[in-house]
């Protein structure tokens, strides 16, 4: 079963998301997309039939889209994302017995400005991590805008509070904010594991982590998201 669903935010945008399941579950999976991500990015849309089949129910959403009266990346900040993932997390808890959220990248920051007091366990697949300076992730300043752009795979304009928000969040700083059983997904072929390392043992709450050999950042590679979903499945079965 699938069902389309939208959530009102408190300034009026609108939340689109989609709930699968195979059969009812007490059990809900929320995904939390990274920075120009989609609740359709092949990492969340095959993992809707592995987990369904495993019976966990599957919660995908758009933290900006363009759809009607939803919220536009350019407008965003990781405090918004925050919201709305609280917003969402209220709107489930009352209907499974247990929520547990994924997710990927810039996500990982997402849930762990979260407040997780409703929440069973937490999947990071390769979370991304403040820094020292813009110019690590590509981005520069643009005075005339007042704002930053990412010179990625095409230009992203983003808020200046979104990249400072961003940049704070440190690995050590982000480790006491882990409240919740967690496992740590890392990529292979990337560089995110590095950053993590020094402070992995420093978390209070029961959590580990694994690495996937092969794979990078999106876990694009033959096999790897397979073991993406295998590994996760481990941790919240």
């Amino acid at each position: 079963m699938q069902k389309e669903i939208q959530l009102k935010t408190k300034d009026n945008h609108i939340i689109y998301g989609t709930l699968n399941s195979e059969q009812k579950s007490q059990t809900l999976l929320i995904f939390v997309h990274g920075l120009t991500g989609t609740q359709d990015e092949h990492h969340y849309f095959n993992a809707v039939p592995f987990f369904t089949k495993r019976n966990f129910d599957t919660f995908r959403f758009d933290l900006y889209s363009k759809n009607p009266n939803a919220r536009r990346l350019i407008e965003c900040s990781i405090t918004t994302h925050s919201e709305d993932l609280k917003l969402i997390i209220d709107f489930f808890k009352n209907r499974y017995e247990n929520l547990i959220l994924i997710s990927h990248s810039l996500g990982a920051l997402v849930i762990l400005s979260t407040d997780l007091s409703d929440i069973s366990k937490i999947v990071l697949w390769d979370p991304t991590a403040g820094f020292n300076d813009i110019k690590e992730k590509g981005g520069v300043y643009n005075p005339e805008l007042d704002k930053y752009i990412l010179n990625w795979r095409m230009d992203i304009i983003i808020r200046k509070q979104m990249v400072e928000e961003w940049k704070s969040l440190t690995p050590d700083r982000l480790v006491n904010r882990i409240t919740v059983p967690c496992k740590f997904i890392f990529a292979g072929n990337y560089n995110k594991y590095q950053l993590w390392k020094p402070f992995l043992d420093k978390i209070k709450v029961k959590n580990e982590s694994v690495i996937v050999e092969g794979a990078t950042h999106g876990f694009i590679e033959e096999g790897t998201e397979q073991k993406l979903f295998n590994e996760t499945l481990t941790w919240i079965k």
